[in-house]
């Protein structure tokens, strides 16, 4: 940091000079002083100098008067004082003129004073700021270096930033949650979760102008005040992997705090790094578990109770299955995403990462992984968790995700808690047909639990049964047949002609079709199968059926 035109006036024998001209220039940074006694110094100024003059190289030449002024004001040189004595008796006024027209401060110095007792006060300030720069760059870079060698993480940047800057400092992943975090004793003034996440929905725009690896600043609103933040975009594989984020509360941050904040920043990177790979490599191996579990691909229990022991998770405890579903995304691919493989991506990433975040501290630990459209997950059920907690754990996700994608729709669903590694399977099978149930009653878009389902509860007891994949075939057999050879839709009019109560009118809306072409439809039903709707024993037949095709499928 440099010295003001300002402040110089205020040290020694400077205190007698006379500012003449370029008073707009006053709080020009002077970073060195220097001599002119040849015309064209100029060509030798880098900017921030103080240049002090007799005037022998312009004494008779106006022109060059001129254009000497011009000159150092385009180089941004801080300040030019001029010694009035053997050349001039006073500053001259057509160089008054000039620097006051391009702000350049001119200085009429003392005559008796010799250049060395203006320059010597101002160059044991500029070294000894240099030297307070050199040591506090020191600082920064041997606390950085502690806090990545320590082992201890996210946290202990954290705390070596906030020790350097006595600011709220906070490391957020790419979706804005809170990763660790260090506020320090005024924490009233610090953002809560919730406000950075309505911080965040502010920043979605002005996050794709930032600079990564850089700090940018930025202002929020919140509850209709601004507040200043320094934000670090940590990018790792032309990613960005998380944020490192400064809140601005008290004093004005300087350049060496910014440089710590840049530092901070380079550190967060390698952290991301390892991160990373040792998230991916164990996001691979519980995926593989859990697949394994749900589909029942396993000879002994111990062997995958001890898998998963090597990931922290425990199997003997209560163990359930959950769904969450990106509903009808084949359609937002094709309309919404136009076939954006990246973004598509990001949707996925996105809904694992809040999701995986929302059960960070869960006692019982949770296990997912993404398999199509959906992210299939277990969870263990440990502590005072319960089905209504979880529900709004996951609406919670739903609302972020809406949030941050308000065109994507999202249904959660659940199978019931069981002990025992073998009923992972039946949980997950439960969580299914809870899905497929949302999807029919519901169109989706919600979340629900195995429990809810109603009859759908005792009737999945009976799949896999002779008699109901029998008596299915009596009612329905004909009618499958004829729409996959006919490609037509016959069961899919019947399921929303009982879902509307049997209404011509709210059924060919549902299906954006004329009400006469609903009629025809319902005719053919009753031509094929050979039951009459208007009997009330053949429409329960029907209407069972119905249902038991979600369990079948």
């Amino acid at each position: 940091m440099g010295l003001t035109v300002r402040q110089a006036l205020e040290i020694g024998k400077l205190q007698e000079a006379v500012v003449v001209a370029g008073c707009q220039g006053l709080d020009n940074q002077i970073f060195f002083v220097n001599i002119m006694e040849v015309p064209e110094v100029t060509k030798w100024m880098k900017g921030g100098e103080l240049l002090v003059s007799a005037g022998f190289a312009f004494k008779n030449n106006l022109d060059l008067r001129k254009r000497l002024i011009y000159d150092l004001a385009k180089k941004k040189v801080a300040a030019f004082g001029i010694k009035p004595g053997q050349y001039f008796s006073k500053v001259p006024k057509d160089m008054i003129k000039y620097a006051d027209d391009v702000g350049l401060p001119l200085l009429q110095l003392p005559t008796d004073v010799p250049y060395m007792e203006f320059m010597l006060p101002i160059f044991e300030i500029l070294i000894n700021d240099q030297l307070c720069q050199l040591k506090r760059h020191e600082q920064i870079h041997n606390c950085m270096l502690e806090a990545l060698l320590s082992g201890g993480g996210f946290l202990s940047i954290c705390q070596a930033l906030y020790n350097l800057l006595g600011k709220p400092i906070y490391m957020l992943d790419q979706a804005g949650n809170i990763i660790n975090c260090v506020l320090g004793v005024k924490s009233k003034q610090c953002f809560s979760s919730e406000e950075l996440t309505e911080a965040w929905h502010q920043l979605q725009n002005s996050l794709l102008l930032c600079n990564s690896n850089r700090v940018n600043r930025m202002t929020l609103t919140l509850n209709e005040k601004n507040q200043d933040i320094q934000l670090v975009p940590i990018q790792i594989d032309n990613h960005v992997a998380g944020y490192l984020l400064v809140q601005e509360t008290g004093k004005s941050l300087d350049e060496q705090d910014l440089l710590a904040i840049e530092y901070a920043g380079t550190i967060s990177t390698l952290e991301f790094t390892k991160e990373k790979a040792v998230y991916e490599t164990e996001r691979k191996v519980r995926g593989e578990l859990l697949e394994d579990l749900i589909s029942g691909n396993f000879s002994v229990e111990e062997t995958v109770i001890r898998r998963a022991s090597y990931l922290n998770f425990n199997l003997n405890a209560k163990l359930a299955v959950f769904i969450i579903n990106l509903d009808h995304f084949e359609n937002y691919v094709i309309y919404q995403a136009n076939h954006r493989e990246n973004h598509i991506q990001e949707i996925k990433n996105q809904t694992f990462e809040n999701t995986h975040h929302a059960f960070l501290s869960h006692p019982g630990g949770v296990m997912m992984h993404i398999k199509s459209n959906s992210i299939i997950g277990l969870i263990g059920m440990d502590g005072d968790i319960n089905e209504k907690k979880l529900r709004e754990k996951f609406q919670e996700i739903c609302s972020k995700i809406k949030k941050r994608f308000p065109k994507i729709n999202i249904s959660v669903s659940m199978g019931k808690f069981y002990k025992g590694v073998r009923n992972v399977k039946k949980s997950y099978e439960e969580a299914e047909i809870s899905l497929r149930v949302n999807r029919y009653m519901n169109g989706g878009d919600k979340v629900v639990s195995f429990q809810e389902l109603g009859p759908y509860r005792f009737l999945y007891e009976l799949k896999g049964s002779e008699s109901m994949e029998a008596f299915y075939g009596e009612i329905l057999g004909k009618l499958k047949q004829y729409d996959i050879q006919n490609n037509a839709i016959l069961i899919n009019t019947l399921s929303s002609y009982f879902k509307n109560d049997c209404s011509l009118k709210h059924t060919a809306e549902e299906m954006f079709i004329h009400k006469n072409s609903v009629i025809y439809r319902i005719r053919k039903v009753e031509e094929i199968t050979g039951l009459k709707l208007s009997n009330p024993e053949d429409r329960f037949n029907l209407q069972l059926c119905v249902k038991l095709q979600y369990l079948l499928d």
